[in-house]
């Protein structure tokens, strides 16, 4: 079929389209016109739904004669719109974060360039008769002809925004077709490099409207608020012919009447509200605004806030106030781009529950409904354009540059921003407008950021400015005309310095548009990101990135687990792996460990103990406009991991930013692992939170000792033979056997039940965690993946009645120096108890390590486990915050989180004591110090070369790892590197001990056990 070439043209963006305007539905009827959802209105007639499809290789492959409205179409060639077409088996499924999938040769696309032919045919309800008529298209990727009846009406692009054609020329009486050829790629394709799936197709929804002759084409509403916040004015703009014949009415929240009034000759309305009722994140109150003009009724709601920025700090109705976000793509394991209100819905809720209130539209517009639910439910938005490059960037900064600067790309950027402003002005959720993502920096987004700057009020993001500042020098980066300072993934450091800076931040707040990469197990660094965050009111705070992880489901695995595909598993080229599961929540959003890590250390809530003891506590309240008294302030006192105490201090009615002192009464325990306690529970049914939902707690550890069981030592000593390999060690209900060759012992036996079904070893490699991708490129060239323990000397001696092994050992593999090398005691006692001290000192020429520990294997058998320490979920040095310090009791198949790409997990960080026991035969307590552990039915071999979780196969073992020290997750995939405090120290010591259980024996008394050594000989020497 032979058609303009507007997909190549760089002055076609648009052709046959209605002037941009906001987003609204009208309606014929005023009545429950607020309450009422756009399908309601008898002015909206929606063609979503079945279409005929018909796929092709490129545009010249499709017949001329597919467009003719005579032609049957044939049912079974429907399929769903909205859709993407590579969701249906057309085409190919593809994923990329950079590169471009197509060569790079702007403004040109390749000759071979997919497209889908969508018909359907239609009528319009003889109530419109006489009526304009429109058809809206919300999203298609990435442009399309539109025709009807066969005549052509008009084309249009940019893929996240809406096209709106007037048809009525076009139409005729009874049956209309309607049929859109969408291309997979145009010349715009080239300013949508976004990291994300490649879909293509109508992937939003397409409606009809019927509008009176002389309709309201457009308006603006303009929320004025003064600085007392005392008294507002809300000046409403018509584009209208006859702006005098519309009525205005403004309603409050609560329902009453503000006013009605009348615009003027020029079509401006102007309602004075003394007292408003402000719009916040945490106070979504909306006032309502019904248009009536030329024969129709528009209901829209109205937000009145103040956004300023005073001496380098942003404030909104007054206060600095914290954006606690994250970054949103449309996605969706199913349907891939198509997320309908349901799926918007879910997103939100999930974010309030975990205390999200920032949310940046990664990288282009999302559905204007989304918008007006962010209004509703109170959410900050960062409202970005459809623009990104960032595969020129890539190439080289000159070729960034290329767009970002050529006169003939001017338009094709600020097209695209005034489409965003257009249909999104009128939505209080927008905090500010984003120029896009990673497109370089140059003279369009200049001219860009100065439209923006003369039709709206907003403050204007644009992290790409920042390419060119100089990082040198802090009072260099005020060199463009953004608002913010904005970076992504700076460290904690660099915005320390820039907030402390005086003259670099007296003009420019700072914000993270992105920051801790959320990739598989992490992110490990936000406690430390947000101590700065909240140390500076020039911190606007960040967006976590990402949202969701991103996948293709592509049906169900043998073993009932859902296969989703990542980047490379459909055969596409070029791909990027899994860089696109990257996100807070699972891509059928199940909520990861990453996002419970975020909720609390964003809480509403801080809790410090002015003295514990007298039971003193500071409660501020992090909020930033509402009182702590929306949530119950409950305390409990556990020991040993039982609540042996509670109670409530009910609503405290703290203002935001301010604290109280507060006394509790309470009996201080006697003995006992004891903790006190406060959390904060939702009071009463929010919109998208439940009552009785966590939203914030605290934990402090009350200064008392467990209670020590004291039991009799066997006054038999230990028998020990030993060989040149071997070193046996039995004595009164147990047999050992140390391994004098790898350091470790490879076997333990307790009451006749043996343990190993798997030697132990030292081991110092884990499975490569996302986040470490670079470190784990260094460590595979150090051999750390192969390493295994070299013993140099060993001595064997029995000392006070105990067989004492002493050692000096590496970490050594071939063609590499040793990565660490360690002085190593173990000492077994009359009762089989094996403990282990270890002096380590690492190769500090070499990469840190991820951990220093042993590992060993049992029977699968032993699947139960009962630890005291972080808990309930995994838990690293840096990433600990969502856990408390309890006790927990668990599977082994609990232990594990099911990464779509395997990787380590399931640690438990500085644990006091933890038990693996089996039915009928007793078990295994590792105690007598803090340390990490994971118990796991899966080796970190088999973690590694599965590259799916649904690959995974368990190993028919438990597999129980006990560490010194353990590397945290930190963000280093797209982020800094792990921070020092966080790694492998170069020079440490630890120590645990190994312990029999015997069936049924209770576990925080064998933990606590010590040992009446009264009656043998020297046992005094010795601790134990």
């Amino acid at each position: 079929m032979k058609v303009n070439r507007y997909f190549e043209d760089l002055n076609t963006l648009h052709l046959g389209t209605e002037k941009n305007r906001a987003y609204y539905i009208p309606f014929g009827t005023a009545k429950d016109i607020f309450d009422s959802a756009r399908e309601d209105s008898d002015r909206f007639g929606l063609l979503s739904g079945k279409w005929n499809f018909e796929y092709f290789k490129s545009i010249d492959k499709v017949p001329e004669n597919i467009i003719n409205p005579a032609l049957p179409l044939d049912a079974s060639k429907n399929i769903d719109v909205p859709s993407v077409w590579q969701k249906l088996g057309y085409d190919q499924v593809m994923y990329t974060n950079i590169e471009y999938p197509f060569p790079v040769d702007p403004p040109y696309i390749p000759k071979e360039n997919p497209c889908g032919v969508y018909s359907r045919d239609f009528t319009t309800p003889y109530e419109w008769e006489g009526m304009q008529k429109y058809i809206v298209f919300e999203g298609v990727d990435s442009c399309f002809y539109l025709y009807i009846n066969g005549e052509f009406v008009g084309y249009s692009q940019v893929s996240h925004m809406t096209s709106e054609f007037n048809i009525t020329p076009y139409l005729k009486d009874g049956a209309n077709r309607v049929t859109v050829i969408v291309m997979k790629w145009c010349e715009g394709s080239y300013l949508e490099d976004q990291d994300k799936f490649r879909w293509s197709g109508i992937f939003r929804d397409v409606y009809l409207l019927g509008r009176p002759k002389g309709h309201l084409r457009d308006y603006d509403v303009i929320a004025d608020v003064d600085e007392t916040l005392r008294s507002a004015t809300l000046t409403v703009k018509l584009d209208v012919i006859n702006p005098e014949d519309a009525v205005l009415t403004l309603i409050d929240p609560d329902g009453k009447d503000v006013g009605q009034t009348r615009p003027d000759g020029s079509g401006v309305a102007v309602f004075k509200v003394d007292k408003p009722i402000l719009w916040s994140a945490e106070t979504p109150e909306l006032y309502s605004l019904l248009i009536d003009c030329a024969g129709e009724y528009i209901g829209e709601k109205v937000g009145f806030r103040r956004m300023v920025i005073e001496k380098g700090v942003f404030k909104f109705n007054g206060k600095a106030i914290k954006l606690k976000g994250v970054n949103r793509h449309d996605s969706d394991p199913y349907t891939g781009t198509v997320c309908d209100m349901e799926h918007m819905l879910r997103d939100l809720r999930l974010m309030k529950r975990h205390n999200i209130n920032a949310i940046r539209t990664s990288h282009y517009p999302n559905d204007p409904r989304f918008l007006q639910l962010c209004d509703k439910y109170g959410f900050y938005v960062f409202d970005e354009a459809d623009i990104e490059t960032h595969g020129l960037g890539w190439l080289s900064l000159s070729q960034w540059e290329y767009q970002a600067e050529r006169p003939e790309w001017r338009q094709s950027i600020l097209d695209r921003i005034q489409m965003m402003v257009e249909r999104d002005k009128n939505r209080p959720c927008v905090t500010m407008w984003s120029m896009g993502n990673e497109s370089g920096y140059g003279a369009n987004f200049e001219t860009a950021i100065d439209w923006c700057h003369q039709r709206d009020t907003r403050y204007v993001h644009y992290e790409g400015v920042n390419d060119y500042a100089n990082y040198n020098e802090l009072s260099d980066m005020q060199i463009t005309k953004s608002d913010v300072y904005s970076r992504m993934y700076a460290h904690t450091d660099h915005c320390d310095a820039y907030c402390s800076d005086e003259v670099a931040s007296a003009v420019r707040p700072m914000v993270l548009c992105e920051y801790c990469h959320a990739m598989g197990n992490g992110p490990g660094d936000l406690k430390d990101y947000w101590d700065v965050i909240y140390k500076h009111d020039n911190h606007m705070g960040g967006f976590v990135w990402e949202w969701c992880d991103h996948a293709h489901f592509a049906g169900t695995a043998p073993n009932g687990k859902p296969m989703f595909y990542y980047g490379g598993d459909s055969g596409e080229q070029p791909h990027s792996g899994n860089f696109c599961v990257d996100g807070l929540v699972f891509p059928d959003r199940t909520p990861s460990d990453g996002l419970k890590e975020l909720k609390y250390v964003i809480q509403p809530a801080k809790v410090e103990a002015i003295d514990l003891e007298k039971g003193d506590f500071n409660i501020t309240n992090l909020y930033d406009f509402i009182y702590l008294s929306r949530l119950e302030c409950r305390w409990e006192i556990t020991c040993n991991g039982k609540v042996v105490q509670s109670g409530s201090l009910g609503a405290l009615a703290i203002p935001a930013h301010s604290s109280r002192q507060v006394h509790i009464d309470y009996e201080m325990p006697q003995s006992g692992r004891c903790y006190f306690n406060f959390n904060f529970v939702q009071l009463g049914l929010g919109e998208l939170t439940k009552e009785g939902e966590l939203m914030a707690f605290a934990q402090f550890e009350l200064p008392v000792n467990p209670a020590k069981v004291t039991v009799k030592m066997p006054s038999r000593a230990v028998e020990v033979e030993e060989n040149d390999n071997r070193v046996y060690i039995s004595g009164e209900g147990f047999a050992h056997t140390f391994d004098k060759n790898s350091g470790a012992f490879r076997q333990i036996s307790f009451n006749g039940n043996k343990l190993l079904t798997t030697p132990m070893s030292f081991n110092i490699w884990r499975a490569p965690i996302d986040n470490e991708r670079y470190d784990a490129k260094k460590w595979y060239e150090q051999g750390i993946n192969r390493s295994s323990a070299y013993v140099y000397t060993t001595k064997v001696d029995v000392v006070s009645g105990c067989c004492v092994i002493e050692q000096e050992l590496a970490m050594v593999a071939h063609h590499v120096p040793p990565a660490a090398k360690a002085k190593v005691r173990w000492t077994v006692n009359g009762a089989g108890d094996i403990t282990l001290h270890c002096d380590v000192k690492c190769n500090e020429k070499m990469h840190f390590l991820p951990r220093f520990g042993v590992r060993m294997a049992l029977d699968r058998a032993y699947d139960k486990v009962d630890y005291f320490g972080y808990g309930p979920y995994d838990s690293y040095i840096d990433k600990h915050n969502a856990n408390r310090r309890g006790r927990f009791v668990t599977t082994i198949d609990k232990m594990f989180t099911d990464y779509i790409m395997p990787q380590d997990n399931g640690n438990r960080y500085n644990t006091e004591f933890a038990a693996l026991t089996a039915k009928g035969k007793g078990g295994l307590l590792i105690c007598g110090g803090k340390f990490n552990f994971s118990a796991l039915e899966y080796t970190q071999e088999d973690i590694e070369k599965a590259p799916h979780n649904y690959e995974l196969v368990p190993c028919g073992k438990t597999v129980l790892c006990i560490d010194g020290a353990v590397s945290g997750v930190g963000s280093h995939s797209c982020g800094p590197d792990l921070l020092p405090q966080y790694r492998v120290p170069e020079e440490f010591s630890f120590e645990f001990t190994l312990r029999g259980l015997k069936e049924g024996e209770e576990v925080v008394s064998a933990a606590d056990r010590e040992y009446d050594t009264s009656g043998v000989a020297d046992y005094s020497q010795l601790r134990f």
